[in-house]
């Protein structure tokens, strides 16, 4: 055995640490682990927690979210929260995001000695760059390969902050000086991790659950930290992880449930064509559900999705039994052989009571092993076979004692009560169906512009109407091969005589054809034709998809509107209650108390204002859509339309005009064409009394213009209809290229001003507020000072979505360009 060898010996079986299950194994090392101070662990599975990171972005069960900017503040309160929650029942492995606390060299620059040497500070920073982390400066070549030549300082000169200390810098004026002349230069403490939930910064606190069901873990830790947290104005926390899939879930479950209420229903009332006998069967699925609910009550299970999936296989297997029981109740009445119904449903039951049994022992029996298992997986078998099997036993008690009980009432009263039952089951049935439409209607998923594009293609009659037109001249293509009719006639002239001195009785056939060039002429002047119905089309398809991204926009900035007047309207409304209260306490005066109540019965018409704009912009949008159903739009995070490489040439105008030009000079050659002869075919035969057979004949001949001075001007019409197409494609380019050039110069004001909104105003409005809401509470400023700071800060966020409008429908102008 080599010295670098090492031998591991294992302890025996029986002096193995061992648990019963995964909570109690990760309690085990948690205990032996907690030894060792400042030490965080986590107990998961690498499938499953790459899963959770994939869903819900977070890797434990509970994602507890701090959102907010500052990043110091975020880490304290994720710390105290980390801690407040240590000793909630079932919150495991709890860890709070590193996001702060990372050491890093900052260098701070003194602009007085800079400007003193006169040094550039872009220089500065390059040279910093330049020497720590690498510059390319040139490109080396090997054979065909290619590779950058980057220039850095040596390992050792890039070691600590004493190497850029002593990193030193040319002098304009010759000479050499350290960098720790020009600034200082110090360690500090940075961000270790910025991470962001729809471009909002956040920490997360995450938390495993042992031993406890998730809900209840999140309405303790939900309490605690609403009674024992307080967040700074502008931070706000959610709740995910896992629990926000078991929230969604749960949503579902609530669409999911009802619907499968309602199929069951109507599936039962298709069966037996009764109300009456599909509300006996469907009575099983409530006493069902108590069984479900009784059962995991018992065993201490909490209610989750699985349970819930459970619920509706239950509902399924419920009614087996009581249409088995049912069927033969009819059976056994339509063959009259009982006079007493008590007879009847005695017998019936006596017959059926074995395949009730069987059924339901079967399906119970079934779901047994998934109830009592405790391998991997059993946290979700375990509820669903629970609810089954509970609620099967509940289940079969109905169908073998109260079933018969509902038959035989009801059946009593089959006679008095058939017109009424009759009645009401349309109703029923139709109000069942209303329910169901319009609750899946409900659900239908918002459209966003992706989504609307095709719908308003799909049903603007107006576009259809040019798609029809463009059809129409595609058919019309091969007419160009119309010829004149076939002429077929029977002739008997007395002058015209045969050998035997008798006239003749002649049939014959003649046919009169153009110049064969002509005809694919012609062709291709129709194609030329339907080539324009097709630019007209295209034409009308480009207006329609600027319609609907103008008029989408349009709606999704006044939304926007609209939310920034309703945050004011909560505004103004909690401080004209502030100022009342203020006026009756004694605090401020009369006028104090008038302006706010003004101000915000001002702001409230501008929010009623912004309303009716958000229901104008939806009632145009759904006008160009022409959808007959009313259509959710969904809420566009990104405001601005995206800019599209557009060039002059690639214009469906240009198109139009270039096919213009093409049907002309189409058009010209069959003029041209018009000196060339006709041709005539004609093939006869003659016979008379006296001929024993037919006289044969056939005559070619050529339709010559002699006099074509109306062709001649014809043709001359022609080209010069030619030269005037194009002039107007010419005149159409040189408007067309003017007004891209004008509207991408408007543009470029524009984005400048945008710039300045999300770069600096949008920065500065926030600002304002904060420093007005801060300064308000703590009585540094008065009630008309806070309405100024109010009202500059909400004017910056509406000028940009005024200026947000314009821009998008400059971009919309290029992208969709036309004159």
């Amino acid at each position: 055995m080599e010295e670098s060898d090492v031998i591991i010996i294992l302890k025996p079986k029986d002096e193995w640490t061992s648990a019963e299950s995964k909570d109690e194994l990760a309690d085990s090392f948690k205990e032996a682990l907690a030894v060792i101070p400042g030490m965080e662990v986590e107990f998961t599975q690498p499938i499953e927690m790459r899963f959770n990171e994939l869903i819900t972005g977070v890797r434990a069960d509970i994602a507890i979210k701090v959102f907010g900017e500052n990043l110091d503040i975020l880490a304290k309160k994720g710390k105290e929260i980390g801690e407040l929650i240590q000793d909630v029942p079932g919150a495991a492995d709890i860890s709070v995001e590193k996001i702060a606390g990372l050491p890093e060299m900052n260098v701070k620059y003194n602009r007085t000695k800079i400007a003193r040497y006169g040094v550039n500070i872009q220089d500065l920073n390059d040279m910093i760059s330049m020497g720590f982390a690498g510059k390319t400066a040139g490109s080396v070549f090997e054979g065909e390969k290619k590779f950058d030549l980057v220039i850095r300082l040596d390992s050792k000169k890039r070691q600590d902050i004493e190497n850029l200390k002593n990193l030193y810098v040319d002098l304009p004026s010759g000479g050499k000086i350290p960098l720790s002349e020009l600034a200082e230069i110090t360690y500090r403490e940075g961000a270790a991790k910025i991470s962001r939930d729809d471009t909002r910064r956040r920490i997360v606190v995450g938390i495993n659950v042992r031993n406890r069901d998730l809900q209840s873990v999140v309405d303790d830790v939900r309490k605690l930290i609403d009674e024992n947290i307080t967040l700074p104005v502008g931070y706000s926390i959610t709740y995910g992880g896992q629990f926000e899939n078991l929230q969604s879930a749960k949503s579902r479950l609530m669409i999911a449930v009802p619907i499968a209420l309602i199929l069951i229903f109507i599936l039962l009332y298709f069966a037996f064509k009764s109300v009456k006998e599909a509300l006996m069967i469907y009575s099983a699925i409530p006493l069902a559900a108590v069984g479900g609910v009784l059962l995991l009550w018992i065993r201490g299970l909490p209610f989750s999705i699985s349970a819930g999936v459970g619920f509706i296989a239950l509902f399924g297997i419920a009614v087996l039994n009581g249409i088995v029981l049912i069927e033969h109740f009819k059976e056994l009445k339509a063959s009259n052989k009982f006079d007493n119904m008590n007879d009847l449903i005695k017998e019936g039951a006596k017959d059926r009571l074995r395949a009730v049994l069987l059924t339901a022992s079967a399906a119970a029996l079934g779901f047994l092993p998934m109830a009592i298992s405790t391998n991997a997986g059993a946290e979700v078998q375990r509820p669903l076979a629970t609810v089954v099997i509970g609620g099967l036993i509940t289940a079969t008690i109905l169908t073998l004692v109260v079933l018969p009980v509902l038959y035989s009432y009801l059946s009593s009263h089959q006679k008095r009560k058939s017109t009424h039952l009759s009645k009401q089951t349309n109703l029923i049935i139709g109000l069942l169906i209303i329910f169901g439409s319009g609750h899946l209607k409900s659900q239908e998923a918002s459209k966003n512009l992706e989504a609307l594009i095709p719908i308003a293609i799909e049903n603007n009659a107006g576009l259809r109407a040019y798609q029809l037109q463009m059809e129409q001249s595609d058919a019309y293509v091969n007419s160009a091969f119309d010829f004149d009719k076939t002429d077929v006639y029977y002739a008997y002239d007395e002058n015209n005589l045969a050998i035997n001195n008798l006239p003749l009785k002649v049939f014959g056939v003649a046919q009169s054809f153009s110049f064969p060039t002509v005809y694919f002429s012609k062709r291709r002047v129709n194609k030329e034709h339907y080539n324009i119905s097709k630019s007209n089309y295209d034409i009308q398809l480009k207006n329609l998809e600027r319609s609907v991204v103008s008029g989408y926009y349009q709606y999704q900035v006044a939304r926007e509107m609209a939310n920034v007047f309703q945050i004011l309207d909560s505004l103004y409304g909690n401080f004209s209650n502030i100022a009342d209260r203020r006026f009756e306490l004694g605090e401020t005066n009369y006028l104090e108390k008038i302006t706010a109540t003004s101000k915000q019965r001002q702001v409230q018409l501008k929010y009623a204002e912004a309303l009716r704009n958000v229901d104008i912009n939806y009632q145009n949008l759904m006008k160009i859509v022409q959808s007959q159903d009313s259509i959710a739009i969904a809420e566009e995070p990104i405001l601005k339309v995206p800019l599209e490489d557009i060039t002059v040439s690639s214009s469906p105008e240009i198109s139009f005009y270039q096919n213009q030009i093409d049907l002309k000079r189409a058009e010209k050659n069959p003029e041209n064409q018009q000196l060339l002869p006709d041709i005539g075919v004609e093939y006869f035969q003659g016979t008379n009394d006296g001929l024993n057979g037919n006289l044969h004949g056939y005559q070619l001949g050529l339709k010559i213009p002699l006099l074509f001075g109306g062709k001649a001007s014809r043709m001359k019409s022609a080209k010069i209809a030619e030269l005037s197409a194009e002039a107007a494609y010419t005149n159409y380019e040189i408007q067309l290229s003017t007004r891209l050039s004008t509207l991408k110069k408007q543009l470029q004001v524009l984005s400048n001003s945008l710039e300045y909104y999300e770069n600096e105003g949008g920065l500065l409005s926030d600002e304002i507020l904060k420093m007005a809401n801060s300064s308000f509470q703590n009585g540094e400023i008065d009630f008309y000072q806070y309405i100024q700071s109010l009202e500059s800060a909400y004017d910056v966020k509406l000028e940009y979505l005024n200026k947000l409008q314009e821009y998008n429908s400059t971009v919309i102008a290029i992208n969709y360009l036309t004159l």
